[in-house]
């Protein structure tokens, strides 16, 4: 079996490896045994790779958030499951082309939907989920406001407001965007710069914002409370900008904005199992009704991985780049 390796922290593409494991032992009672279809690159992956994220294995250490496979092997004490099953795996360590984990850690999906689909739901798609839905109460009508909406959270979070009857306005980098962001269905759009918010509630008329999404951090943190109703609320996911979020006194003090950080491993260890499966359940039903897209910028063999990773960091703008590890000689 091959699986990816880093043996130090640094630039990815540089101290990512693929390399040659000895074969898996037989799984225990409680596990499965998956032979990995697809798994995506995350920015969080990287950044774990990079030495820069929340909570750090020591290396020799392995990494990947997300994966969906096909089970291969069962346990003798699992009776819920069956070779041939497809599953997302809930465990992280899924750069790999097989490994075992407890079958309480998988998820059963349908073996008709694309693997490459189903491997980008546990990490954004959750994510986008649980901002939108599960922290603060929206009336049906409200709008949300983010600043990375092609983003794969970004672009999860669109579809999933349009579900909840909820409205978009979303804060792009470039003009040529708005078209982008336009067909993925956002409601507004319109090009971030210094007095963005103004632009935003002559757009809006007499609607206001009271939830705020922020991937980026730094400035445009402050530049989403200028958008947000007195008492609203900015979740901070992400710092593309690599930059602390900045937010003024006088929205905090004066006005009641408050900004609160989002980590979906967090979350995840805090809720029950049975909830973990309903989510995502959630998500593949959506998936399944054609409701649910995730934009795909490259397929690569776990091979080339030094190479699906330098597209990841520097091309991969039109969605995730995924890994397909049983495409290559494994």
């Amino acid at each position: 079996m091959k699986q990816i390796v880093h043996d130090r922290y640094g630039p990815p593409s540089v101290v990512a490896k693929c390399v040659e494991m000895k074969d898996l032992s037989p799984p225990s009672a409680w596990e499965v045994t998956v032979a990995m279809d697809a798994f995506p690159i995350n920015p969080a992956d990287l950044a774990m790779i990079h030495g820069r994220y929340g909570i750090l294995n020591k290396p020799p250490c392995t990494v990947g958030m997300e994966g969906v496979g096909t089970i291969t092997q069962v346990g003798k004490s699992v009776n819920t499951l069956e070779i041939g099953d497809r599953v997302i795996l809930l465990a992280n360590n899924n750069w790999c082309t097989h490994r075992n984990v407890p079958a309480t850690l998988v998820v059963k999906v349908p073996r008709s939907l694309d693997p490459n689909q189903l491997c980008m739901l546990k990490v954004s798609g959750l994510t986008a989920l649980h901002m939108l839905t599960k922290i603060e109460t929206q009336k049906p009508g409200s709008y949300v406001v983010q600043n990375a909406p092609l983003s794969a959270v970004g672009r999860y979070l669109i579809q999933l407001a349009k579900i909840f009857d909820l409205k978009t306005v979303n804060i792009v980098r470039r003009p040529e965007q708005i078209e982008l962001v336009t067909k993925l269905g956002g409601d507004v759009a319109v090009v971030e710069h210094e007095n963005v918010a103004e632009e935003i509630r002559k757009s809006l008329g007499k609607s206001t914002v009271k939830l705020a999404v922020d991937a980026v951090a730094g400035a445009s943190t402050n530049r989403l409370a200028e958008c947000l109703q007195d008492g609203g609320s900015i979740i901070n996911y992400g710092m593309l900008s690599m930059s602390p979020c900045q937010l003024d006194s006088n929205h905090a003090i004066f006005r009641g904005i408050s900004l609160q950080g989002f980590w979906l491993s967090r979350v995840l260890n805090k809720i029950s199992a049975a909830e973990r499966h309903e989510q995502i359940s959630t998500l593949v039903g959506l998936l399944e009704q054609g409701l649910l897209h995730g934009a795909v910028d490259s397929l690569f063999a776990i091979d080339a991985i030094t190479e699906a990773i330098r597209r990841a960091e520097n091309e991969g703008r039109n969605g995730k780049v995924i890994v397909v590890p049983q495409s290559s000689s494994s």
